[in-house]
């Protein structure tokens, strides 16, 4: 009886320990569970006016899948609803709706999609003007010496400033579609992404 009493002594703080983990793993799923619910690969969304940040880490803690994001998006507010929905186009609902469409993803090695990086840095709302105001680069079909000149500025892209991206932005994304234009395009996300041929 009293090696049972000395063995349940020790046993009690060890019972205690592991069962703690458990409670605050279960309080931080229900925390998120009101905007996000994933079960079986499926996932249901309901934001209303949540600010994108808080979105975008609910998301993450709720499904482990990351959306990365311009900067730009921290005062905007998401409002989305769908019902059970695959992990991917559950992540393109959510970029189009916070304002971007060019996005890639990244697969882990037993392919399952981990991570989303929002390509470009202005959203769907801002590039419309600046595409009406260069609608003149729209109609002209990209010149050899010009795909020259951006193939070089896509090389040299960790050097550009600012100004410069945007300008190579602008005129990839108002050229018509075309063989060169896939291949700069290519090269573009290749930059954004930090991936070497």
């Amino acid at each position: 009886m009293k090696h049972l009493l000395k063995l349940g002594f020790f046993l009690a703080p060890l019972a205690m320990a592991s069962v703690a983990p458990v409670f605050a793993q279960t309080d931080a799923e229900e925390f998120y569970q009101q905007w996000i619910d994933y079960r079986n690969g499926e996932i249901s969304v309901a934001f209303e006016r949540t600010p994108v940040q808080f979105a975008l880490h609910a998301f993450h803690a709720r499904t482990g899948f990351l959306i990365v994001v311009p900067s730009t998006t921290e005062a905007k507010v998401v409002s989305l609803r769908f019902d059970r929905q695959p992990l991917e186009p559950a992540v393109r609902s959510l970029i189009s709706t916070i304002g971007y469409r060019n996005y890639a993803v990244m697969y882990d090695d037993s392919g399952r999609p981990h991570r989303a990086v929002v390509i470009g840095a202005q959203p769907v709302a801002t590039a419309a003007p600046v595409q009406m105001q260069n609608a003149e680069l729209a109609a002209a079909p990209i010149t050899l010496e010009e795909r020259d000149q951006i193939k070089k500025d896509l090389e040299r892209w960790n050097e550009l400033k600012q100004e410069e991206r945007g300008r190579v932005e602008v005129r990839l994304k108002t050229l018509p579609s075309s063989e060169d234009r896939e291949i700069l395009v290519k090269e573009y996300g290749r930059q954004l992404l930090g991936i070497s041929k």
